[in-house]
């Protein structure tokens, strides 16, 4: 069949039947080469209009997708530790010289003037305001600010009814007398020193010093009293990531076991130690103390820790469409892009993980995502 088909191409073509067998290899060659060139010519056509030929028209192609503007709410936030621990405002010293017998005061409780602090050989130890030390004995005769401190507290308990003019007469004399009676030791009139611990105001939260425990031993002189302030401190160790979020007036919860929150905001992030480790200071909302009238559940001796949660962007509910949707104007105004080509203007709520709350929009609305701006020519086919 081989040389059936050759013998039929022969006598298709005529003349190249009659000649030799050497020109037929030759005239092969040349039909050969001719299809080669063409090949060739081919492939280097098709290089050439690759090469020359224009780049596609992106801009022909739409640039963006359409969205329609639903319900929704924006908000970034996220939870760490908070550190509570109370620092000591001051650390008074005592006087009172004997065996410590009882510990009266409740750690972080909140003391009045005359209220007991502990009792030393069984006598009491008292708090009262003032900003002088109790540093001598008190009794008749003796003048200074210490007795003015002294009738002050007596006209607080409702024992001393006269001037307080730092005198100690006849007055302070009878009052002290019957302060002492109620107080269970001895009506001598003396005011010992160690008998109080002026505090320089009242009422405040206050502890004993850790280490005043009972049975042991004062000389007079020892760290007795802790001024604590109204709340404790409260503080947030940022990993470097967050601390890049966080700002001051930066709103932050602290969920309660009992169902509670208490709310807080941060009032600086500053760095503290060796390693600049970046640190969330916090406060109150208005003039309030962040746990209120719970901070007692805050233990006095150890540091606490609870959670929280940073609310970096604080949720809020409305309309919502991609971040991206919302486009800025030539003069500064931000708008969205409807589904039309229409620029409608529109005031971003919020805007967090790429979506914003809007006002100016209606929910259904169809706009373009990422937002594109009309031509200058009014072309809206993109």
């Amino acid at each position: 069949m081989a040389g059936t088909g050759r013998d039929t191409a022969a006598d298709q073509d005529g003349d190249l039947t009659s000649l030799p067998r050497s020109s037929s290899r030759s005239r092969a060659g040349l039909v050969v080469g001719v299809v080669a060139v063409l090949a060739v010519g081919a492939v280097a056509g098709w290089t050439l209009r690759t090469l020359l030929a224009p780049p596609p028209d992106v801009l022909a192609a739409p640039d963006y997708t359409v969205v329609t503007a639903q319900e929704g709410t924006v908000g970034r936030s996220f939870q760490l530790n908070v550190s509570a621990r109370w620092t000591p405002e001051a650390v008074l010293a005592g006087q009172a010289v004997g065996v410590v017998t009882s510990r009266e005061l409740a750690d972080g409780d909140t003391v009045r003037a005359g209220d007991v602090l502990l009792t030393v050989d069984l006598r009491p130890v008292v708090a009262a305001e003032g900003p002088v030390p109790a540093f001598r004995d008190l009794a008749s005769g003796v003048r200074g600010e210490d007795v003015a401190q002294l009738q002050r507290m007596l006209a607080d308990l409702g024992y001393y009814g006269g001037p307080v003019d730092g005198a100690f007469g006849g007055g302070v004399d009878a009052a002290v007398r019957a302060w002492q009676r109620d107080l269970g030791v001895e009506p001598d009139g003396l005011v010992q020193r160690g008998d109080i611990v002026f505090v320089p105001r009242l009422p405040a939260r206050l502890a004993l010093d850790p280490a005043l425990t009972v049975g042991m031993g004062l000389t007079g002189g020892e760290s007795m009293v802790q001024v604590l302030p109204q709340s404790p401190v409260l503080t947030i160790f940022l990993p470097e990531g967050q601390a890049q979020l966080v700002a001051p007036g930066v709103a932050v919860e602290i969920p309660r076991e009992g169902g509670g929150v208490w709310q807080a905001v941060i009032a600086e992030v500053r760095r503290e130690g060796e390693a600049g480790v970046p640190v969330a200071v916090l406060v109150g909302v208005g003039d309030e103390p962040i746990c209120g009238d719970e901070c007692d559940e805050v233990p006095i001796v150890e540091e606490t820790l609870l959670p929280s949660v940073i609310h970096v962007v604080p949720e809020v509910s409305g309309v919502t469409v991609p971040a991206a949707a919302v486009v800025t104007t030539a003069e500064g105004d931000t708008a969205v892009v409807l589904e039309s080509g229409e620029l409608r203007p529109v005031t971003v709520v919020a805007s967090a993980s790429g979506v914003a709350v809007v006002e100016g929009l209606e929910v259904g609305e169809r706009v373009r995502a990422p937002g594109a701006l009309p031509s200058a020519d009014g072309d809206e086919d993109r």
